[in-house]
């Protein structure tokens, strides 16, 4: 008796259901029409995810859907895609992946009758992660060799800027606060003076108030910095590098952009940069206390920092405080750096 059964038919019944492996089966539309567990874990679904497109659950790399679908009809790329997917979520980070797609025969294979595709997904976050935060953790120390920042003032700013998305994040108010931006955040904040690299030891290391013309100097490293960190896939990194020296009023640099126009990534890390250097001692200028930077930065509000963010900040201050104080530079072997 002949075998009438379809191809992913047979191809759902001879793989293994419980593979570690995510995989989808697709129609020849596209759509999903069966999925294993490993793809519901990774996609962080709990339904049956059919009859969705591709597209739905992982962003290919370079290609829209029409372009794909085009790929794998062409018979020169044996009816297959291999490339990336990117993939965000509101409760959880930005999923990449390594997308294999391959066809599914109908019988006789001679015919080359197309009945769908399968769909394998390799989870490639950490290792995509780890390879770009090396690249720009070189950046970070070089500028720090320059500037005479102390490791621990930028592991503070991360912390504090953590601290705040992390309060929004659970507050659910600002939609764009999803758990990969409070991830992001936590290490692109240490980025905000990258673009120092570019400017001239004698301004950035001077001691005294700066003239005017080194002052307009100094104030290119937020281009500078935009520049520099143009190439990371996340916007967030180009936004605080540019932005975190712009002010609620619109009388910072280097665009004068005020309120909402200044991205919010670079609101909270201008919240938290601005905190740490008012408790930290520098060449021209002595620590504050606790209590003096925070009234400060309440003084602050509608003027230089967001006031929906500074109100977070009098529920978090003490929170700073203790981040600070586990972070202190007393311990650190350059604690005099010339922060501007």
């Amino acid at each position: 008796m002949e075998d009438d059964r379809t191809g992913i038919i047979r191809f759902k019944e001879n793989h293994h259901k419980r593979s570690a492996v995510p995989q989808a089966v697709l129609g020849s539309d596209l759509h999903t029409t069966w999925v294993n567990k490993a793809f519901k874990d990774l996609f962080h679904h709990q339904d049956t995810c059919t009859g969705e497109h591709i597209a739905t659950f992982a962003h290919l790399t370079g290609l829209d859907g029409r372009s794909l679908f085009h790929q794998l009809k062409d018979p020169s790329t044996g009816y297959s895609f291999t490339g990336n997917g990117e993939s965000r979520f509101q409760h959880y980070p930005r999923l990449i992946t390594n997308v294999h797609i391959v066809p599914i025969f109908q019988e006789p294979y001679a015919d080359e009758i197309i009945e769908g595709y399968c769909a394998y997904f390799h989870d490639a976050t950490q290792s995509h992660k780890q390879s770009l935060r090396a690249i720009f953790l070189s950046l970070l120390e070089a500028s720090r060799m320059k500037d005479n920042d102390t490791g621990r003032h930028i592991e503070r700013v991360n912390r504090y800027s953590a601290l705040m998305a992390e309060y929004m994040y659970k507050d659910g108010t600002d939609l764009q606060v999803d758990r990969d931006f409070v991830d992001n955040i936590s290490f692109l904040a240490a980025m905000h003076d990258v673009g120092k690299i570019g400017v001239p030891d004698d301004i950035l290391n001077k001691a005294g108030p700066l003239a005017d013309w080194e002052w307009e100097i100094m104030t290119t490293h937020t281009l500078n910095g935009a520049y520099i960190l143009g190439a990371y896939p996340d916007s967030m990194a180009v936004e605080i590098a540019r932005s975190h020296h712009e002010r609620w009023d619109g009388s910072g640099y280097p665009y004068g952009l005020m309120e909402d126009m200044i991205p919010l990534s670079a609101r909270i890390v201008t919240i938290a940069d601005v905190y740490d250097a008012l408790r930290s001692r520098r060449a021209y200028k002595d620590e504050m206390s606790h209590e003096q930077a925070s009234e400060l930065i309440i003084l602050g509000s509608r003027t230089q920092f967001d006031p929906d963010l500074v109100e977070i900040f009098r529920v978090l201050k003490d929170n700073f405080a203790d981040i600070y104080n586990e972070l202190d530079d007393a311990s650190h072997p350059h604690s005099s750096g010339t922060k501007r």
